[in-house]
């Protein structure tokens, strides 16, 4: 099956600069991988860098364990802590604080037939099916505080987030909104782990973003405008041709400008799509 990828990123409307990162590659085989650093934490847009680089490394490791059944919560976990020390190795040679890291990753890769998604933290997941029917899978955490895999190296930190975060088995939201049919919504434990697999004979179309996706606003209303909605303008590729994500979300983001919809937050955004 030939696919063909491609990524980008920009920065929001209220950033003084991006803490979102995101690199996308063919070796060992097609991937992308985005990360999503925290406002409230200094540093935290290199410390998206290093957290995303680290997982580049980890790629082989991921696809073994897409094939864990029962064991891949335990390995999901496992590897996510084993990214976050090697990154945090790194800010400490730059001198940078722990809460450089905090910040959200989403890993996704291609094995030829299918796309697999691993996400730590909020994000979103797009598809676009045979039939060409859309379709947004919002990952949401309570009070809008993500469960950043630097938790699992600070244990003051990770039991202040239990305390903060609330009813601790119900603070993660999985939301599914499709073009068509009945819009869904799962409640599960702030650490349960977030992993999806994506036929590419179903759908076609696999893109995963930050959580920007659901902050546009319409500077008219001051309404923000559901993630599907921005979705249908934004994954409508037309095409794969060389920097297809590049050139047409460039083009896409200037069309809703002029409707007055505009990113508040930065915006990453990387898609798998099969090339007939």
């Amino acid at each position: 099956m030939t696919i063909a990828l491609d990524s980008y990123y920009t920065i929001g409307k209220l950033h003084l600069y991006c803490q979102d990162y995101v690199i996308h590659g063919w070796e060992p085989f097609p991937y992308v991988i985005l990360a999503d650093g925290c406002s409230a934490s200094p540093n935290s847009d290199v410390g998206a860098r290093l957290l995303a680089l680290n997982a580049r490394s980890e790629l082989s490791r991921f696809a073994k364990i897409s094939r864990a059944g029962g064991e891949l919560p335990a390995q999901h976990w496992a590897l996510g802590q084993e990214i976050a020390q090697r990154a945090a190795r790194c800010a400490r040679q730059l001198d940078l604080n722990p809460e450089a890291l905090d910040a959200t990753l989403l890993v996704a890769w291609c094995d030829g037939a299918a796309v697999h998604v691993h996400a730590y933290g909020d994000g979103c997941i797009a598809t676009r099916d045979a039939d060409g029917q859309l379709a947004v899978i919002e990952v949401e955490y309570a009070q809008n505080a993500p469960y950043y895999l630097t938790y699992l190296l600070q244990a003051e930190r990770h039991a202040l987030y239990e305390e903060a975060i609330g009813n601790v088995g119900a603070a993660q939201t999985i939301r599914y909104s499709p073009e068509e049919g009945s819009s869904s919504i799962r409640r599960e434990r702030f650490d349960a782990p977030v992993a999806f697999s994506f036929d590419l004979a179903t759908y076609p179309t696999v893109a995963i973003t930050t959580d920007g996706l659901g902050c546009f606003l319409n500077a008219e209303t001051s309404q923000r405008i559901a993630a599907l909605e921005i979705a249908r303008g934004l994954f409508d590729f037309g095409g794969a041709q060389d920097a297809f994500v590049v050139k047409h979300m460039q083009s896409a983001l200037v069309e809703l400008s002029r409707r007055l919809l505009f990113n508040l937050d930065d915006l990453s955004v990387g898609a798998f799509v099969k090339v007939v």
